[in-house]
């Protein structure tokens, strides 16, 4: 690994450390979790260094940050694992070598699948024993990344850790800042200029798998979806046409969503969003999808990807069983070139397969992000 330190310049990206603030609660005492960083602006220039650090020497995996020049950094790594869904370590940064001393290690996770990146983030946490307290999606200098912070206790000691989180293609680059919860308020400016500065040193790629097409006709339409699902079209009857997606290992299905689409009549209003509810649980209970408890809205909070759908009309989740086992549905409803789109996603809940759940969660919001006419 090797580091390169470069001073702090330009008051465009100090400006950024400024914007908003924000704040938290836990078990009763307050947790600042800042998206300002004042007292680290005013002398910048002067306590901090842009580090560039290139892990093995890779320039695919090079990046910087802005770190105080009084923070030792580890040059070297023993052996870590670099398999798929293995994270490695990449680089290691410390205040001094007390044990509840602040902290940043920046890793990467080889994630060949498309996901929702937000909820892998928090499903990590939850394995880890974190409890989150905040969460959310920050449009930084050097593009979007996911942001969570949450609290755990130790062997009578609680830490608090925030995070960072990026994709470029199939690697999902995180930067870790950890310390014990008494020192959070000396460092808490320090975590967040290091989120924020923190930038990959090449131009990361969206899509973390290739994205493929389904074109259904009567009425016609496309759909994209996960090079590592297959695609079936559905027959044009009663005035629709629908695609089918599955993911699957072997003659195991893991996942599934299908896509339907009926002509909006025109002059008309849309169908009522309870009715197409109802239509879309009928179909459900036909398949074999039984409830179990009540439907929740899909929000932007918990559904923040839904704000760019155009056309979108609402959307809802519901746990129940299909046959024997324990899933979890995901509807929505979209009208977009002169068509109703409806879409039905099931998955196993979190907790049964993460890894099968988040990966149903991202087909489901590439198909309705993408169902439309055909080019």
């Amino acid at each position: 690994m090797s580091v390169s330190r470069r001073p702090i310049h330009g008051a465009p990206l100090l400006g950024l450390l400024l914007l908003g603030a924000a704040t938290s609660a836990h078990a009763g005492a307050p947790l600042d979790i800042p998206v300002t960083a004042p007292s680290v602006v005013a002398s910048m220039q002067q306590t901090h260094v842009n580090l560039k650090v290139t892990p093995n020497e890779d320039e695919k995996l090079a990046f910087s940050l802005a770190l105080p020049k009084s923070w030792a950094y580890s040059k070297k790594f023993g052996p870590v694992p670099s398999g798929p869904l293995e994270t490695r370590g990449l680089a290691f940064f410390a205040s001094s070598t007390r044990p509840d001393a602040p902290v940043l290690a920046a890793t990467l996770t080889s994630v060949p699948y498309e996901i929702a990146l937000d909820g892998w983030a928090l499903a990590s946490f939850a394995r880890e024993g974190w409890q989150v307290v905040s969460s959310r999606w920050v449009p930084g200098p050097h593009g979007l990344f996911f942001d969570v912070t949450g609290t755990r206790v130790v062997k009578g000691t609680e830490e608090v850790r925030r995070t960072s989180v990026r994709a470029d293609g199939g690697n999902v680059f995180s930067l870790n800042a950890l310390c014990g919860r008494s020192r959070w308020d000396e460092a808490k400016e320090i975590f967040w200029a290091a989120h924020m500065t923190f930038e990959l040193l090449h131009e990361p790629k969206e899509q973390m798998e290739t994205w493929m097409k389904a074109r259904a006709s009567g009425p016609d339409f496309q759909v994209a979806f996960p090079a590592s699902w297959s695609a079936e079209t559905e027959p044009s009857q009663g005035g629709g046409s629908g695609v089918h997606l599955r993911l699957a290992a072997g003659q195991t299905l893991l996942a599934y969503v299908r896509v339907t689409a009926r002509p909006l009549a025109k002059g008309k209003p849309p169908p009522a969003l309870e009715a197409r509810k109802a239509a879309a649980l009928a179909v459900m209970a036909k398949a074999g999808f039984t409830t179990s408890g009540p439907l929740q809205s899909l929000t932007e909070k918990n559904d923040p990807r839904s704000a760019a759908v155009r056309g979108w009309k609402g959307g809802f989740l519901v746990s129940g069983r299909l046959g024997q086992a324990e899933a979890v549905a995901r509807l929505g409803f979209v009208d977009d070139d002169g068509l109703s789109f409806t879409l039905i996603g099931i998955s196993p809940p979190l907790a049964d397969d993460a890894l099968v759940a988040l990966r149903a969660q991202r087909a489901f919001e590439i198909a309705r992000f993408t169902a439309g006419a055909p080019e």
